[in-house]
């Protein structure tokens, strides 16, 4: 019971360090930025702030995720036995899911045009709106 939660103890650590690491680099000013300039249209200034803080979510938890899931896998190579691999691939396949979900939405984004709201948001290699 004790290794339980030091190991939830260490996920949670391991993932509040990536958090601020993402923190750190994520410039808070292009945010705050675009809420100020999306405030003129009502379709802007609910959609893509919106969408936004949804991609730095799906980001963040991606790369928790991911963290999490390497770290699984480093312990199941020290300890076979005691730590099964199938967790720490679950881990990575949703990690590599929350990743790609900003480009996927931007691919249907653009796809559909100005029909899902007439913002125009890519998320893809560098967050443009």
């Amino acid at each position: 019971m004790k290794n339980i939660k030091q190991e939830l103890i260490n996920d949670i650590l391991t993932g509040l360090v990536v958090a601020a690491a993402f923190a750190a680099v994520f410039p808070m000013d292009a945010l705050a930025q675009d809420l100020q300039s999306a405030a003129g249209n009502a379709d802007d200034s609910v959609v893509k702030p919106a969408l936004h803080v949804v991609g730095l979510i799906s980001y963040g938890l991606g790369a928790v995720m991911t963290v999490a899931g390497i770290s699984g896998a480093k312990k199941h190579a020290d300890n076979a036995g005691q730590n099964p691999l199938a967790p720490a691939i679950g881990k990575l396949g949703a990690g590599a899911a929350f990743l790609a979900a900003p480009t996927v939405i931007g691919m249907i984004q653009k796809t559909g045009g100005n029909t899902m709201g007439g913002s125009q948001a890519s998320f893809g290699s560098g967050i443009q709106f």
